[in-house]
């Protein structure tokens, strides 16, 4: 672990640094595929900067309200230094990613970007920063795996990391937004990074994972699956991604009949 890092003998949580990396990283992914979300170089910068101060807000917030679900009760949890701890604390992935998603669409609404092509790079863009945030993770010994054999722990850290690093690579081979134009990514990224991230929450080791069986992230993946099915088959997305294809299927048919004929 390496909680720090020293810059002119001031110490910065290596969390942070690792997400100034992600950060960079969504803003590359966009830049070199701007043509094919239909996105400006300002759109990818102005989109990035809304959806950062979301994410660090939503993530804050959702700490925050776990904390005061878990300990509101306690003596000292409303002092100053329990407050300003919990402030400084590491945030929660699912609020930062609805705070990152939601000022994005704020923006896209007040810079006049269709919705399509913010859901596209927003698919990309959840993959790339949470390479670097579950790395973040990694350092600050936070999100740990559990204990195995020997005393050591799984490295639940650096399998998500790994995971999303995966997905994105298969985005970036597959071009799913050229390949199934009519389905919105990010939907798609939602179902894939939940059912990992379900599997994943089996090998957690720490404390206050959530309620009954499952832990308050493996309920969260589990609605979310749910939902996004749901919208996309009443939304007609699915279907006419299916239209789609059988027609582009039909059209590469008759290229290649044409060209047999010539």
């Amino acid at each position: 672990m390496l909680p720090f890092v020293y810059i002119d003998g001031h110490p910065v949580a290596m969390y942070a640094v690792t997400a100034v990396f992600g950060i960079i990283f969504v803003v590359i992914i966009g830049l070199c595929k701007r043509k094919s979300f239909g996105l400006r170089k300002r759109d990818i910068l102005r989109l990035v900067a809304f959806a950062t101060i979301g994410a660090l807000t939503g993530a804050r917030l959702f700490s925050a309200i776990g904390q005061f679900v878990r300990h509101g009760g306690e003596p000292d949890f409303w002092t100053l230094e329990r407050l300003a701890r919990i402030l400084n604390a590491g945030g929660v992935f699912y609020g930062g990613l609805i705070g990152a998603v939601g000022m994005a669409m704020l923006r896209a609404k007040i810079g006049r970007i269709s919705m399509k092509s913010l859901f596209n790079y927003a698919a990309y863009a959840t993959f790339a920063f949470q390479i670097f945030g579950r790395l973040g993770c990694y350092c600050a010994g936070c999100c740990y795996g559990i204990t195995l054999a020997g005393g050591t722990r799984f490295p639940s850290q650096l399998f998500e990391a790994g995971f999303c690093f995966v997905a994105l690579l298969a985005f970036l081979i597959v071009k799913p937004e050229r390949r199934w134009p009519n389905i919105p990514l990010f939907p798609v990224c939602l179902i894939i990074y939940s059912a990992g991230r379900f599997i994943l929450e089996f090998f957690r080791g720490d404390a206050n994972r959530g309620v009954w069986i499952l832990s308050t992230s493996q309920w969260i993946a589990i609605a979310l699956i749910i939902i996004v099915v749901v919208w996309l088959k009443k939304s007609g997305a699915l279907s006419r991604s299916n239209k789609s294809s059988k027609q582009n299927t039909q059209n590469m048919q008759e290229g290649s009949l044409c060209e047999k004929n010539q």
